[in-house]
């Protein structure tokens, strides 16, 4: 079976990014394919805020590499 890990990023701070649905209707859809597909889910990422970061935050790709062992 093939997994897949979702990652998001979104320019909208977080409270507001989660509260206006910005993240949850694309992680929705995107759930409901790769299920359809036949695949296993092995993590969600979500970056909220990414306008102000030049580079990806060090918690963010500790949570992806724990993600992927």
């Amino acid at each position: 079976m093939k997994k897949y890990m979702i990652l998001t990023s979104c320019n909208t701070p977080f409270p507001f990014s989660w509260i206006f649905g910005q993240s949850r209707g694309a992680i929705r859809n995107m759930d409901d394919f790769f299920k359809t597909a036949g695949m296993k889910l092995i993590g969600k990422v979500f970056y909220a805020g990414a306008v102000s970061e030049k580079k990806l935050l060090k918690q963010i790709a500790r949570k992806i590499e724990r993600y992927l062992k």
